[in-house]
């Protein structure tokens, strides 16, 4: 063919390429800010997915995500909600018989719990081998309300956070107490 021939048909492939990239990722979002949206349920308490895709309430989990706020507002820790769980025998959303109290964090911040959800939390940063990364502002997330069937209303999800955050900030150190408070002080 004519010099520049091949050059050419692989800049036409790239071009094509990522237009096509954009528009897939545009769809995407387009179906974010629609609302039309695909909630991850693995390893997700409470929930699991109906024939269409969508996320629909395991009632017996269900009971274990509101003991989770119930005896967390109730003033119980969450080591203690976590040895009270796994006393039961209840499993986590993996299916582990072992409870944490990150995972028990992780269930009193989660949104989806009172039916929203925060949409690209994470997105795949390299498309080659999958690489999933956490979205620190580099795309927009998309905050979506009544996606589905709550768990916990959004009363109790607020005060729970609420608590989480007193919690918080009592446990942070005072600015009062200095690097040496506590230490011996020599008498005159």
């Amino acid at each position: 063919g004519p010099p520049g021939a091949g050059l050419r048909d692989i800049r036409l492939f790239f071009s094509w390429f990522i237009t096509t990239f954009q528009n897939v990722k545009m769809g995407i979002q387009y179906r974010y800010q629609q609302g039309k949206v695909q909630v991850n349920h693995n390893r997700f308490l409470g929930y699991t997915k109906d024939a269409e895709g969508n996320l629909i309430i395991d009632p017996e989990q269900a009971e274990t995500v509101k003991r989770i706020y119930r005896e967390y507002l109730e003033g119980s820790s969450m080591d203690k909600i976590a040895a009270g769980l796994e006393a039961d025998g209840l499993l986590t959303g993996a299916g582990g018989k072992r409870w944490h109290t990150s995972t028990i964090n992780k269930i009193l911040q989660n949104e989806k719990y009172m039916g929203d959800a925060l949409l690209q939390k994470t997105f795949i940063s390299n498309h080659l081998d999958k690489t999933k990364v956490k979205n620190n502002g580099e795309l927009p997330m998309y905050y979506a309300k009544g996606t589905h069937e709550d768990i916990v209303d959004e009363e109790t999800f607020l005060l729970a956070k609420a608590r989480a955050e007193q919690m918080e900030s009592e446990a942070k150190p005072k600015p009062d107490k200095t690097l040496f408070a506590g230490v011996i002080k020599c008498s005159k």
